[in-house]
């Protein structure tokens, strides 16, 4: 088992693996100096990956620099744990010892008694996974978040949870690799007991312990493939479970009441996986008729299908499906109006678009389509959300992959 650390902790920033505390701090300032040029073109300063106009970065007030240098330190973790994540990355930079803070115990103690921030939204281009976009509801900001701690060339993503990205490995001898974006940590897990290019893989954190399990199944190239979960306390991996119910399948997964599910096809339908247990089953809820792109969202204990509807073989609109467990039906609670799914659909060839959901909001992204929408249930209403700057250089949206996102400094890989 092979691991990489660094000593940063920011949003933004280069560093490699093995940097030392000051090279991360000094390369984690020069990328915000880059972006904060770029902002000067366009009439705003960049911070953190986001646009800052004139007007809001007049007024901040300076740092007392008295007043700072003669707080405990204890007092200053505490202000440094309660940070959002953008201003906690450009904090880093201001000395070593906040760039190395969060290698103090007593911070990360101090940091788990913080409630988890809104859940954001991280996408990748499938092509270049050296950098991923993060939006964040709360801010309305997407953020960038640099690879070049990780070797990426040769992994691609392929579940998250809790803070944490798994990533399967692409080459002779596919391996799992996991990591925190925020720490900059990242390790690669024991070597699978069957060796396998996975088609299913699914990601499952312990809110309390911050351990976490992870559920492989299927085999590109093989057949009768038995599960196995990754257990981090244990590190090692065991099989599980009896063999997938269904062997046509897509990667589109959600995980709600401690179970994994995942979209099939042809016809479609849905698949679980019991963690606790280890079994398969299949869901036997009828699908909606004339469905086309299903994805499946966990929003607060409620297993969500988002889908869109086609008419005479063209799409027509996205609604919005909760599973009623009791009955097993899917029962429509949510539908685009026809205004706003004909704009975003605009383009489409077969109305196709990606989707992840957390707690109270979903958000999408289609074919050709740079802007993003997000629902949320709690107002209820749609809303569109400035454009992805991934995105925007991207000639065919489909290649992106998208994950919820809650960012931890406290998850361990």
């Amino acid at each position: 088992m092979s691991s990489s650390t660094s000593q940063s902790a920011s949003l933004e920033g280069g560093g490699h693996g093995q940097s030392s505390s000051l090279a991360d701090t000094h390369a984690a300032a020069a990328h915000l100096s880059m972006e904060e040029k770029e902002g000067e073109e366009t009439g705003g300063v960049a911070i953190g990956g986001t646009i800052q106009t004139d007007t809001e970065s007049s007024n901040v007030t300076p740092m007392d620099e008295i007043l700072w240098g003669t707080l405990p330190e204890d007092l200053q973790d505490r202000i440094l744990a309660w940070l959002p994540f953008p201003a906690f990355a450009r904090a880093c930079t201001v000395c070593k010892r906040w760039n190395a803070v969060t290698y103090s115990h007593s911070f990360l103690e101090m940091y788990r008694r913080v409630p988890s921030p809104n859940p954001c939204f991280l996408m990748f281009e499938a092509k270049d996974r050296s950098m991923c976009s993060v939006y964040n509801p709360t801010s309305n900001r997407w953020h960038r978040i640099p690879f070049t701690f990780f070797h990426y060339e040769t992994k691609f993503p392929c579940a998250a949870a809790g803070g944490l990205l798994c990533f399967c490995g692409v080459s002779a001898y596919p391996s799992l690799s996991v990591c925190n974006p925020l720490t900059r940590r990242w390790r690669e897990l024991p070597p699978m007991l069957h060796k396998r290019f996975p088609n299913l893989v699914g990601m499952v954190v312990d809110p309390t312990t911050r351990a976490y399990k992870i559920v492989v199944a299927g085999d590109y190239y093989e057949d009768n493939v038995r599960t196995e979960v990754y257990d981090s306390l244990s590190n090692c991996w065991r099989i599980t479970g009896n063999h997938l119910p269904i062997a046509n399948y897509t990667l589109r997964n959600a995980f709600c009441n401690g179970f994994h599910f995942w979209v099939t096809r042809d016809p479609y339908g849905v698949i679980a996986f019991n963690m606790q247990h280890g079994v398969w089953s299949v869901v036997r809820a009828p699908m909606p008729t004339f469905l086309t792109s299903p994805h499946l969202v966990g929003c607060q204990r409620r297993l969500l299908m988002v889908g869109g509807l086609k008419k005479h073989a063209i799409p027509k609109n996205i609604r919005i499906w909760e599973l009623e467990q009791s009955t097993l039906n899917w029962n429509e609670v949510v539908r685009m109006p026809n205004s706003l799914s004909k704009r975003f659909l605009k383009d489409s060839r077969n109305g196709d678009f990606m989707c992840v959901g957390h707690n109270d909001l979903i958000c999408l992204t289609s074919y050709k389509c740079p802007h993003a929408l997000v629902y949320d249930f709690t107002k209820p209403s749609w809303r569109w959300v400035p454009s992805c700057p991934l995105l925007t250089d991207i000639e065919d949206y489909r290649s992106t992959i998208g994950f919820p996102f809650s960012p931890r400094l406290d998850a361990p890989v």
